[in-house]
């Protein structure tokens, strides 16, 4: 009788550790906390759930396209000006699998996996189970909550969309299609200098059919180049250049 006693209030204390843990990162209490234990069970520890053998496999299937869903709705929102190469760019780098994976592990989820893996686990083990508590969660308390949960409290925390924008951004093949297109021609003269401490730095001017229209700096030609393209980019779309 006390073997069984201390059987069952070990289990409850680990339910509700892991029920506070679920508070602490998702911000409200769980209705199902059935749906979380799944996600969080990897199928080497495949348990019955519902009278069903189940893991958290199909729970990371629906979390795959919820995550997709809602990266896709908040990029086209955020870039309401961008085409749907840069969206699609943007977004395939938010949901693969190594970042979800370090987004995952940042968030320590690692630690509230059941595995019955002795050796060194799958570099995406953390992902998928990222994925997984999505899905549960959008099963749970519907997308509305769940679109909410995962951007303020999981993704934009950990992920400088912004500074994402800016380096997936390709300035200067946008620059070169839009001035081909109206017949122009366009150059760039970069030049090495140095910079602080002797480092080197560049300097770009790119000019369209003739006519300076931007300027950029940066510590390699490539940078230059970019910030060059940004900077007449810019200027083209406010009407500074005709």
């Amino acid at each position: 009788m006390r073997s069984l006693l201390r059987s069952v209030w070990v289990r409850l204390s680990k339910d509700k550790t892991f029920y506070f843990a679920l508070k602490k990162m998702l911000g409200f209490y769980p209705r199902n906390i059935a749906l979380y234990k799944l996600a969080f069970t990897h199928r080497s520890a495949t348990q019955k759930f519902k009278s069903i053998r189940a893991n958290n496999e199909r729970l990371e299937l629906l979390g795959d396209a919820v995550i997709g869903c809602i990266v896709s709705d908040y990029l086209y929102n955020k870039f309401p000006d961008r085409r749907e190469g840069f969206l699609t760019q943007i977004r395939s780098k938010i949901v693969g699998r190594a970042s979800l994976g370090k987004l995952a592990r940042e968030l320590k989820l690692e630690k509230m996996l059941v595995t019955k893996l002795r050796r060194q686990q799958p570099k995406n083990i953390s992902g998928n189970a990222l994925e997984a508590l999505v899905g549960a969660m959008y099963l749970d308390v519907g997308y509305d909550r769940t679109f909410n949960v995962f951007l303020n409290r999981i993704l934009l925390p950990h992920v400088n969309i912004d500074q994402l924008a800016v380096v997936e951004f390709d300035y200067k093949s946008r620059l070169i299609e839009m001035v081909q297109k109206q017949n122009g021609t366009i150059s760039f003269d970069t030049s090495e200098e140095k910079g602080e401490r002797r480092s080197p730095r560049f300097i770009s001017r790119v000019s369209i059919s003739g006519q300076a229209c931007g300027v950029g700096g940066g510590l390699s030609k490539k940078e230059a180049e970019q910030r060059a393209a940004e900077d007449a980019f810019r200027k083209l779309a406010n009407g500074e250049i005709v």
